[in-house]
């Protein structure tokens, strides 16, 4: 995902194409997660630090229509942290 680099001024339609992105790549990870399948999960949580800054960056009004995708993407990796816990319960009661 392509991210600004310092110095530059986020720009609200790439942060709501960016925000589409992960959420849509969580979404993924999730139904990944729940077919047994074990993911690296490396950079997900810059790219979202990096959102979240990028967000509070603009301008207040700019910000705020961001707020329903920002929700989704919170619910999204709740459940994906829970379809994780589960597979690790899975994991641990078969390893005995």
């Amino acid at each position: 995902m392509a991210q600004p680099t310092a110095g530059q001024k986020p720009d609200s339609q790439e942060l709501t194409q960016r925000l589409t992105s992960i959420i849509d790549y969580v979404r993924d990870c999730e139904r990944r997660v729940n077919q047994g399948e074990i993911l690296e999960l490396d950079g997900l949580d810059r790219n979202v630090v990096s959102i979240c800054d990028g967000i509070s960056a603009l301008p207040q009004e700019e910000g705020k229509r961001l707020e329903e995708q920002m929700s989704e993407l919170i619910k999204d990796l709740e459940r994906l942290a829970g379809a994780m816990r589960e597979q690790q319960k899975k994991i641990e009661a078969e390893a005995g």
